[in-house]
């Protein structure tokens, strides 16, 4: 099943980020507390940038186990032509061109973009503009999205 393949394509990918942001951090973290990152006067400021970064990327891990999580414990949902867009769809719009692009509505990890069939699907989320032009839309609805900095308008072709 399609579905099955792009849910597990989005948590390896986010086990690859977690992983690499993990060893980020505990880098930042081991620099932030070395002895050498005291300051030495009022203007040395790396053992301060040092614990920025440490905080930053701590966040970054965060983020990224919430997001794992929300597709770990979440099975993917298969939608129909008569459903509406909601999370965990896989929407093909297509413009008055003939072109097409498909976007995957997740819950999170937006940005994220995968080939499926040798076609490229950008995972966005439905806090994102995009996302919420298509939430509630069906196939046969067409949305306007701002697209090379021009307004186009797509129409909803398909919904998995």
């Amino acid at each position: 099943m399609r579905k099955e393949k792009i849910h597990q394509l989005i948590i390896a990918k986010l086990q690859d980020d977690l992983a690499v942001a993990q060893q980020a951090a505990n880098t930042a973290h081991e620099t932030a507390t070395h002895t050498e990152s005291v300051a030495e006067n009022k203007y040395d400021t790396f053992g301060l940038e040092a614990s920025y970064l440490a905080e930053g990327q701590s966040r970054r891990v965060r983020e990224l186990e919430l997001a794992l999580a929300s597709y770990q414990n979440t099975p993917p949902k298969c939608f129909t032509d008569q459903d509406e867009v909601s999370v965990f769809a896989l929407v093909t719009l297509e413009a008055e061109d003939g072109s097409e692009r498909r976007l995957f509505v997740g819950p999170e990890a937006a940005g994220f973009k995968f080939l499926l069939d040798e076609q490229e699907v950008l995972v966005i989320t439905r806090h994102s503009p995009i996302g919420m032009k298509l939430m509630g839309k069906m196939v046969g609805d067409v949305v306007v999205l701002v697209a090379a900095g021009q307004e186009k308008e797509f129409e909803i072709v398909e919904l998995e």
